[in-house]
C-alpha cells in the first residue's frame, strides 16, 4: 500500500516556490514526478514514490545536486 512507500521532499515554503520547484524537478528528473501539496501554513513539493529506503537513498543523492535540502520521508496518509 501507499503507506509502505517513501517520498522525497524537495521544497517547503511559498506557493510560488513550490510550483517553481515542481517545474524544475519535472524538467530535470522526469522519472520521479513531483507534486505540490498544501500542509498549513506551507506548500510542499514532493517527488517520487519509492518502494524501498535504498531506492529512495539512490534518488536522493541525485536530487540533492539540485535541491540540497531534500530529504526522505514516509507520508502519514
Amino acid at each position: 500500500s501507499d503507506t509502505d512507500r517513501y517520498k522525497i521532499q524537495i521544497y517547503n515554503g511559498t506557493r510560488a516556490g513550490a510550483y517553481a520547484a515542481q517545474e524544475e524537478m519535472n524538467a530535470k528528473f522526469s522519472k520521479w514526478p513531483a507534486t505540490v501539496v498544501y500542509e498549513q501554513p506551507n506548500f510542499k513539493t514532493w517527488a517520487g514514490h519509492y518502494r524501498t529506503k535504498i531506492e529512495a537513498d539512490r534518488a536522493l543523492k541525485e536530487i540533492k545536486q539540485n535541491f540540497p535540502s531534500a530529504f526522505i520521508f514516509k507520508p502519514k496518509r
